[in-house]
């Protein structure tokens, strides 16, 4: 009887712990991947992105390679942001891992056209 305590009093403990430290568990995933796709489109992307693209096929607007490596890591911070100060931690974090697809929308974009 003892023991069985014991096991759910350690059970108990490790919850409490991975329940209070949540928003960093779960933050970190999101941060790594960003950085990744962050660099990996610093090696890919031209030294000038397009965006919003014309029905002539042509780029209405040109960004340097920096800055649009930076913008998809911003519109991921924000989230996550949003989350550590707010009590609600699953629509932020899921909002922000939505925001990992613009890397790929970008290299996308750029190496069709």
């Amino acid at each position: 009887m003892k023991v069985m305590r014991s096991i759910g009093h350690s059970l108990n403990a490790a919850w409490r712990f991975v329940f209070y430290f949540r928003k960093v568990f779960l933050s970190i995933p999101v941060v790594v991947f960003a950085l990744i796709f962050a660099k990996q489109n610093m090696g890919l992307l031209p030294e000038t992105v397009g965006l919003l693209l014309t029905t002539a096929g042509e780029f209405s607007l040109s960004i340097t390679r920096q800055q649009a490596v930076i913008a998809p890591l911003l519109i991921t911070a924000i989230p996550l942001v949003c989350m550590f100060l707010s009590r609600k931690v699953f629509y932020p974090w899921l909002i922000s891992v939505v925001t990992l697809v613009v890397p790929f929308l970008l290299r996308y974009l750029n190496q069709i056209f």
